[in-house]
């Protein structure tokens, strides 16, 4: 059960602690208060969705904590296996957000991711909001309904999961071997012309970037030749002025005369005398290079031409060069078991056909199953429904079968059928159920259910929307049943429902000079009296007080009568 609930800086509540009764708990308090507020924190520990939003204004996070107690074992080795943290008898939620959007969460002190803490606590809670009124409309919902209430079909569906599996992997094999055998030929034909087209090709690794800076050297030709003449004119053939080779031959005969006075003047001669040399011949190459860089037009045509289809080989195949060999390598095995595939092709065939036989034979006893249960559901929601002030309440299950062979639920499709009254025939229930008779129908299937189920604690958020009178009364008193077996957390705003806790927590709004703030208080006693009175829309005096107080004892003597049963 849920025992501890602490929320910090969420909306409107910089601080609030709740502690829980392991029956039935009902929050109240005025329309804006802050009760959905409460919702949004259970949420939020529970691992689903977080909206920054929510920070409380002025703080850089919001934090919220939950204590379970009374774990069984069962759940102490779920948790174990699905978070591998050990739990005794009880486990510790937590989870932060701040405003840069960063979620801290941990059991039991340690860091888990957020999915985890939600795949826990779907185990633990089961959260009825308003929308879920609406999910009970939907067929796929209704079908896990079925499910749910029957449990002998998880075992059938995880077989069928597991053998849908199979099958598939085998159609994929299949189709790797080219599925029949005209699909197969057209394969061997594509595999064969782009083996060819690319063995043809001839590309070598480093004939691409070969061909690709050739073909840059060649669209600078203008630029190169201009650069080679200009230099070759500086160096030796100068019209304006001396040239370079002439500049150091003149230096040089100026130095010969002194050359054999002393060491220094000869190492000037033969420094000279090495460049003159030096420079000559880079004038000789420079001459060279001008008289051989003659632009090739039907070279450039080709390289062009070729680096086109090499490019074009790339996107076909893989990419690069790399890529197109790791395909050529991958066609030319697909090729080679292609060629000698039948046998294994006939062999896939005559086990996809035995697996599609056990396919049919567990959607048939799924389908089987969930007709039995189906029956049995009925008939027990017709009795809640009965009870719940519903007395011509009528309902039904057709069930229709899905063309999708593969369909990991089975080959169901159900539609709830629903009649509220006597002589009206039954149609569809998201086309005929009003809001009212809808939070009963939901009421009805939570306590039929929670008799199979395993989940120890329910939240409802209003699940007595539309109701009022004698019904509320009957209603208030189905939650104290069900609170019997289950820790129920209900938000209401009927003053039977509040009348009938275990425990009563009113959510109020107030404002200090600078800021608003959201509170809940334990109601006991006088407050309590005053609660229901308010609800009731009755004046808090003490005729107000006093038929507060006997609706109040009247739901008691209820509970006490139940526990004499």
């Amino acid at each position: 059960m849920l025992q501890t609930l602490k929320i910090e800086n969420v909306a409107l509540i910089d601080k609030v602690e709740l502690n829980f009764d392991s029956a039935l708990n009902v929050i109240s308090g005025e329309t804006g208060a802050g009760k959905s507020i409460m919702l949004d924190a259970l949420s939020f520990v529970f691992g689903y969705r977080a909206d920054k939003s929510l920070i409380r204004t002025g703080a850089k996070s919001m934090r919220v904590d939950a204590i379970f107690t009374a774990l069984n074992q069962s759940d102490r080795d779920y948790v174990f296996q699905e978070l591998n943290i050990s739990a005794e008898n009880e486990i510790f939620l937590s989870r932060e957000l701040d405003q840069n959007g960063r979620n801290v969460c941990r059991v039991n002190g340690e860091l888990v991711p957020v999915a985890s803490i939600k795949k826990v606590c779907q185990r633990l809670v089961d959260m009825h909001g308003q929308s879920e009124h609406l999910a009970i409309l939907d067929n796929a919902y209704q079908l896990e309904i079925i499910d749910l209430f029957s449990k002998r079909t998880g075992e059938w569906i995880l077989s069928l999961r597991n053998l849908i599996a199979r099958v598939k992997e085998i159609e994929a094999e299949i189709s790797s071997l080219g599925g029949s055998e005209t699909d197969k030929q057209n394969l061997i034909d594509l595999y064969t012309y782009q083996i060819s087209e690319i063995e043809n090709a001839r590309v070598t690794p480093e004939e691409y970037d070969s061909l690709m800076a050739e073909k840059k050297e060649m669209q600078q030709f203008e630029k190169i030749n201009e650069a080679l003449t200009n230099c070759y004119e500086a160096c030796n053939k100068s019209t304006f002025s001396t040239s370079a080779v002439d500049s150091i031959n003149t230096a040089l005969k100026a130095v010969q005369p002194i050359a054999n006075i002393n060491e220094h003047y000869q190492s000037l001669y033969d420094r000279l005398n090495s460049m003159a040399i030096e420079m000559q011949d880079i004038a000789d190459t420079l001459l060279d290079d001008i008289n051989n860089n003659v632009f090739d037009q039907e070279r450039f045509d080709y390289i062009d031409s070729r680096l086109d289809y090499i490019k074009t080989l790339f996107r076909k195949y893989g990419g690069s060069y790399a890529g197109m060999t790791a395909y050529y390598d991958d066609i030319k095995q697909k090729l080679d078991n292609l060629l000698n595939s039948s046998e294994r092709y006939q062999t896939l065939m005559n086990e996809r056909k035995i697996y599609l036989k056990e396919i049919d034979k567990a959607q048939d006893k799924i389908s089987e199953i969930r007709h039995e249960v189906a029956n049995t559901l009925v008939l027990r929601l017709q009795k809640e429904l009965r009870n719940l002030g519903m007395p011509n309440a009528r309902v039904g299950v057709e069930f229709s079968r899905i063309a999708d062979r593969y369909s990991y639920t089975g080959a169901d499709m159900v539609e709830f059928m629903f009649s509220a009254n006597l002589g009206f025939e039954m149609k569809p229930l998201k086309k005929v159920v009003s809001g009212g008779e809808m939070s009963r129908v939901m009421l009805a299937y939570k306590i039929v259910v929670s008799e199979v189920d395993d989940i120890h604690t329910i939240i409802f958020d209003e699940i007595d929307s539309g109701l009022s009178g004698n019904i509320a009364s009957v209603v208030a008193e189905y939650l104290a049943r069900l609170s019997r077996s289950k820790q129920i957390i209900a938000i209401s705003h009927l003053p039977q429902i509040c009348a009938m806790a275990d425990n009563n927590i009113k959510v109020e709004k107030y404002s200090d000079a600078e800021t608003t703030h959201t509170k809940a208080t334990v109601l006991n006693d006088e407050a309590l009296y005053i609660e229901i009175s308010r609800l009731m829309g009755a004046e808090q005096d003490s005729q107000g007080l006093a038929v507060s107080r006997a609706l109040r004892e009247k739901s008691e003597n209820y509970k006490k009568s139940r526990e004499n049963q």
